[in-house]
């Protein structure tokens, strides 16, 4: 791969120059590229350093729009129809690439075509949008490619990302009932906080009560926070920012928060679900296109968002290498139910690892979709634990004042 810098003399008598990416080195192939592409002639063209290449891809990867996985699963659906019809590569790229849809993926249907025009394969050309594109499918479109079935493999592709995105979007739909739920408590207690506490301070303080302990750290508590409100927040936003940076460029600090949440009642049920749903829809995938399992494991690995079952699945992938099975691994790692290492085993045994995590992989999307429609009952009673918590707090700390108040009154009444 080599970029080179041009100007050429178009048909209609404009001069165009930029930077291209080809998968040729020498410069006459390179002029004879352009004269085919744009039907011009090369007035300069200037091979430029490999050291420049990397400058190239990064400017290319930053100013590109990102594409999600639901256009991308859209895109390899069509041009996989387009194949299966007949028609050509090219011929659907060209489409592709002038469709009025999106235009992330526009702009990648044209990077994919310049690369194709330039000589390169469809698998070459994918290699060029590692951040776009993923390892999975990269790995299905060689395999395409070498079987002669490129039409089919891509099609499963986007079927597989397809229900990547679901999985994807029903983990976003189960945090939506607890944030929110969470939120509105945080709400109350600030409520509490900056209204409702320092009014009842003051009528304690006029009343000259003496107050219990507990009391008396709830109002300091209070007062601290409305003296020093703006640092309050600020720490607090500060703190989440950092926190949120650690968890997204520290393995050791994400690996911490993944186990816990990975040992938490709740969390537990979601983040199990979602992950073994991950992985057997990834595994079986691969597997059936024709990848072994040292390097599916290995394209799972890097795949995995959660660090917990990422050192998991990267433990595995090494006893296989050393000759040991598949499930005796995934029994050592200890974090695969007994149900998931009967059905490896069963699928070892037969030669049918594939289909059997098929199953898997369907089985384990139903449970999480019923996670997700269930976790308001999932959820209740750690809600009702907090928030039966903070109200027992704030009746033992400020109410049972009042009530001694109240009868200190009618005593002395």
């Amino acid at each position: 791969m080599r970029c080179f810098y041009y100007r050429i003399l178009l048909a209609n008598g404009v001069t165009r120059r930029g930077v291209c990416k080809l998968s040729v080195v020498q410069t006459t192939s390179a002029q004879m590229y352009l004269e085919k592409r744009w039907r011009a002639v090369v007035l300069s063209l200037v091979s430029l350093p490999k050291w420049f290449t990397s400058l190239y891809d990064a400017y290319c990867t930053l100013s590109r729009r990102a594409v999600s996985h639901a256009d991308l699963a859209e895109f390899f659906r069509n041009l996989a129809v387009m194949l299966g019809g007949g028609v050509p590569i090219l011929s659907a790229m060209e489409e592709l690439a002038t469709d009025d849809g999106d235009s992330a993926t526009s702009a990648l249907a044209g990077d994919l075509l310049e690369s194709l025009r330039s000589g390169a394969s469809l698998t070459e050309s994918l290699e060029r949008h590692p951040d776009v594109v993923p390892e999975t499918v990269r790995n299905m479109a060689r395999i395409g490619e070498t079987s002669g079935t490129l039409d089919t493999t891509l099609g499963d592709a986007a079927e597989h990302l397809n229900r990547v995105v679901g999985i994807t979007q029903d983990s976003k739909r189960a945090l939506i009932y607890p944030g929110f739920v969470f939120g509105a408590i945080i709400a109350a207690s600030m409520f509490w906080i900056y209204y409702v506490v320092p009014n009842i301070s003051d009528l304690f303080r006029q009343m000259r009560v003496e107050l219990p302990a507990l009391t008396t750290s709830v109002v300091a508590f209070a007062d601290y926070v409305n003296g020093h409100f703006l640092l309050f927040a600020l720490i607090l936003a500060v703190t989440i920012a950092l926190g949120l940076l650690l968890i997204k460029h520290n393995p050791r600090v994400r690996y911490g928060v993944h186990k816990l949440a990975y040992q938490l009642p709740v969390s537990r049920v979601i983040v199990r679900s979602a992950s073994l749903a991950f992985i057997t829809e990834y595994l079986s995938l691969l597997l059936a296109s024709g990848v072994n399992v040292v390097h599916s494991l290995d394209v799972l690995q890097r795949s995995l968002g959660n660090e917990v079952y990422r050192r998991k699945i990267a433990s595995v992938r090494l006893g296989v290498m050393r000759g040991n099975s598949l499930t005796d691994e995934m029994r050592v790692a200890g974090i695969f139910p007994g149900f998931v290492l009967r059905m490896v085993s069963v699928g070892e045994q037969t030669g049918s690892l594939d289909k059997q995590l098929a199953y898997l992989a369907a089985e384990y999307r139903r449970r999480f979709e019923h996670v997700v429609a269930s976790i308001g009952e999932i959820i209740q009673p750690v809600t009702m634990l907090v928030a039966g918590g903070l109200f027992i707090l704030m009746v033992a700390s400020l109410f049972l004042p009042v009530y001694q108040l109240i009868g200190q009154v009618g005593i002395l009444r």
